[in-house]
């Protein structure tokens, strides 16, 4: 059977949102049973797979960062897996989600977050919150309180296209990740988002790689992914998990929306302060450090998972409008249903035509949720 699914729910009627909730409260408790059922609900949705890339990631941020920190490169493989496999299934969904590589991989890498040590994120300062101190901070700033020259600030901040406001703005936030003042250094990361947002926020050079299209290619949020990146891999990162969760990052940029980018961010942010501190870091791969029984038993069961949503879901309105016609005989049937199949392979034929619009309006990549 098809569903009604449409791209503003998934496959089994649920809202995008309730499903993200469900699946993130689920990693957070530690309940393998119900976090795979909302990963496969999100794999077997139309353009759920690139909303499942991101929210995974967010996740990761959210409940368990440094205490797992090699799964966003973990994640980041698979995330082009997907894609490759996107695109020889031909756009096709359903040959998608049937395939039982992504649907292990998928398992395999939900599983090692629901049975990783927690680790909650400290909670971001509010906008509110940040721009109450605006004025207090910035006669601080005028009076000679601000931070010196900082090292990767200098690198990145270009004199001729960024506003020397974002000159400042990165030595107060560079210099308190390297001082380990955490609370400081979000302060400063929300400061520059919130800035971002307005009409008024300062000139900044493109940053963006070429995937990245519209109003997010001039994003603030780049000068920071530039700044915590260039710190990284001049002796702040720890065997490159920090470089990996930055390049994940970027693969999922547009589908994680603007507060998953900052939560992200916060976290990045978090585990420099504890390289800063020389606060351990797990780095090892998750076979190396987890007991991982529970997942291979789940997988063995995960058949039964999807078999659970082919139960839920519904009969398309195109299939129930042909059946419950009066006269309506099995030819009658066979001939709409062989008129859907023919229709549906000349749909493929043409998305392989444009791999490059195949991934991005199909795909979802270019939809922020």
């Amino acid at each position: 059977m098809t569903s009604n699914e449409t791209s503003k729910k998934t496959l089994c009627g649920y809202t995008w949102i309730d499903v993200y909730s469900a699946l993130n409260r689920s990693i957070g408790n530690g309940e393998m049973s119900s976090s795979q059922r909302w990963a496969a609900e999100l794999l077997c949705s139309e353009t759920g797979v690139s909303r499942l890339e991101a929210i995974l990631l967010a996740i990761w941020a959210e409940h368990v960062n440094s205490a797992l920190a090699s799964w966003p490169s973990i994640w980041h493989i698979s995330v082009n897996m997907f894609r490759n496999e996107w695109i020889k299934a031909g756009g096709d969904n359903r040959t998608f989600r049937n395939n039982p590589n992504i649907r292990n991989r998928i398992a395999e890498c939900v599983g090692y977050l629901v049975i990783s040590s927690k680790k909650p994120r400290a909670s971001l300062p509010k906008s509110s919150d940040v721009m109450k101190e605006a004025e207090a901070v910035k006669t601080r700033l005028h009076n000679g309180g601000a931070s010196g020259d900082q090292p990767s600030t200098q690198r990145i901040w270009d004199s001729g296209e960024d506003a020397p406001t974002l000159r400042t703005l990165g030595n107060e936030l560079e210099a308190a990740i390297r001082t380990a003042q955490t609370t400081r250094a979000l302060f400063w990361l929300v400061w520059i988002l919130t800035l971002d947002g307005q009409k008024t926020r300062p000139n900044i050079k493109e940053r963006a790689p070429e995937h990245i299209q519209g109003k997010s290619r001039k994003s603030l949020a780049w000068f920071i992914w530039c700044l915590l990146k260039d710190m990284a891999e001049k002796g702040l990162d720890c065997n490159d998990t920090i470089s990996q969760t930055l390049d994940c990052m970027i693969i999922v940029w547009t589908r994680l929306g603007s507060r998953y980018r900052k939560e992200l961010f916060g976290s990045v942010i978090i585990m420099l302060c504890e390289r800063v501190k020389s606060a351990p870091i797990e780095v090892r791969q998750p076979i190396q450090c987890l007991d991982i029984r529970p997942i291979k038993t789940i997988m063995v069961n995960l058949d039964s998972i999807y078999e659970d949503i082919a139960r839920d879901m519904k009969i398309s309105p195109v299939s129930e409008l042909v059946e419950s016609k009066p006269g309506t005989t099995s030819f009658d049937i066979k001939k709409e249903r062989k008129k859907v199949k023919d229709e549906t392979i000349q749909l493929s034929s043409e998305k392989m035509e444009n791999v490059n619009k195949l991934l991005r309006s199909l795909y979802g990549m270019d939809e922020e949720d």
